[in-house]
């Protein structure tokens, strides 16, 4: 009786997790990870105050690292918390156990409805635990290790639409280069000549740069100097005349 009893619950346990990691999430069959140093893409959550969010983060575990000066083989990583996640964000692995093993894709589903008013920049730091294998053994060998993937999460002003500037009356220019290193243009095009502004926050929405530009009609471009940054992620927001904000991300890298 007790070894039925032992089937039939592991038959439903394996059909509960099964259907769950299904409905969780499924990885991006696009992402990849040629280097072998780990991927998380993306790595920028967007969302909308009071519009909840459905956002599935494709995720490759690295297979090797350096610990304590030694090159080491991982055998998986497990997930153990996501450090300064804002309160209203959920999140569930496919698979459910949230062990991602080196070179194999898995996935997360982030979740939640951001209150009014959380509009900002939030840095999360994803921790977890490090296994190797030890003859044939899986053992930890870092324990809420900070894995260096960070997950920005970017929250918009319910006012905020996607669509606001569709009809190309003032638009952004990606910058060029992104990633940067010292200095990167930012440019922007506007139907008609006007002052525009350019402002350069940290991940904590901090503005650390501003300056003002007079445009012609059309393509027209900040010069941004970051030298004196840290490498590292950044926000930038151009916005015109009428006051119009376009906001997007750049990288400094060193």
């Amino acid at each position: 009786m007790k070894k039925s009893l032992f089937y039939f619950v592991a038959s439903i346990l394996l059909t509960f997790y099964a259907g769950q990691s299904f409905g969780q999430c499924t990885p991006d069959p696009l992402v990849t990870d040629p280097e072998g140093n780990g991927e998380m893409v993306p790595d920028t959550i967007e969302a909308i105050e009071t519009v909840p969010l459905n956002q599935t983060l494709t995720i490759f575990a690295p297979d090797t690292a350096t610990v304590a000066g030694s090159a080491i083989t991982i055998h998986h990583i497990t997930v153990k918390s996501l450090l300064n996640k804002p309160t209203w964000l959920s999140y569930a692995c496919n698979p459910a156990t949230c062990e991602f093993y080196g070179a194999y894709s898995s996935c997360v589903l982030t979740t939640g409805t951001p209150p009014a008013g959380t509009a900002g920049f939030y840095p999360v730091d994803v921790l977890v635990d490090v296994y190797v294998s030890i003859l044939g053994t899986p053992v930890a060998v870092q324990t809420n290790y900070n894995s260096g993937m960070q997950l920005i999460v970017w929250v918009h002003p319910a006012s905020w639409s996607v669509t606001e500037f569709a009809n190309k009356k003032f638009g952004i220019i990606p910058p060029q280069p992104n990633p940067y290193t010292s200095e990167t243009k930012i440019g922007c095009y506007t139907q008609d000549a006007q002052n525009v502004s350019l402002k350069v926050m940290d991940l904590l929405g901090k503005e650390i740069y501003s300056e003002k530009l007079s445009t012609n009609t059309g393509e027209n471009y900040f010069r941004f100097n970051g030298s004196n940054l840290n490498s590292g992620v950044y926000f930038y927001s151009v916005i015109d005349a009428q006051n119009h904000v376009i906001t997007k991300k750049m990288i400094k890298s060193n």
